[in-house]
């Protein structure tokens, strides 16, 4: 990426009601294991910074993204009823920023807190990641 993100907490944070709402939904999306609310400027790109929601889906949902999507849309669309615009982003494809918004301290929900724990290890050892790309071959051939 040749521009540099700026990460933080939300300037002008949602109101109570609709981050309870959007914390709600976002919890009620089973494929859903934790979630970032930030806001995100990418400074040659954007004027202005904007609120970004960070989902991180759970492995076996990844066969499914765009269905685990719809859903995650869904639940910000019934959480957020002023012109609120929010991006979605998932996680799961951009890792490398998980400490960055470990960082910036804007965690919305936390419901597979293994998960979390397995990821942030992840992207604190990439070399880790790479030993595992291909997985040891045994005796047999099944």
């Amino acid at each position: 990426m040749s521009a540099e993100l700026r990460v933080t907490r939300l300037a002008r944070p949602l109101s109570p009601e609709t981050e309870a709402r959007l914390k709600s939904g976002i919890q009620s999306c089973s494929d859903v294991a934790f979630a970032y609310l930030a806001q995100v400027q990418v400074p040659e790109r954007q004027e202005e910074p904007g609120p970004v929601l960070f989902v991180w889906l759970r492995p076996a949902a990844l066969s499914a993204v765009h269905a685990a999507l719809n859903l995650v849309c869904q639940a910000v669309a019934k959480a957020i009823t002023d012109k609120t615009f929010l991006d979605v982003v998932v996680l799961n494809s951009a890792s490398e920023l998980l400490p960055t918004l470990e960082q910036a301290g804007c965690l919305l929900t936390e419901v597979d807190r293994e998960e979390r724990q397995r990821a942030l290890w992840a992207a604190d050892h990439p070399e880790a990641q790479e030993s595992q790309q291909e997985p040891p071959r045994g005796w047999w051939p099944f």
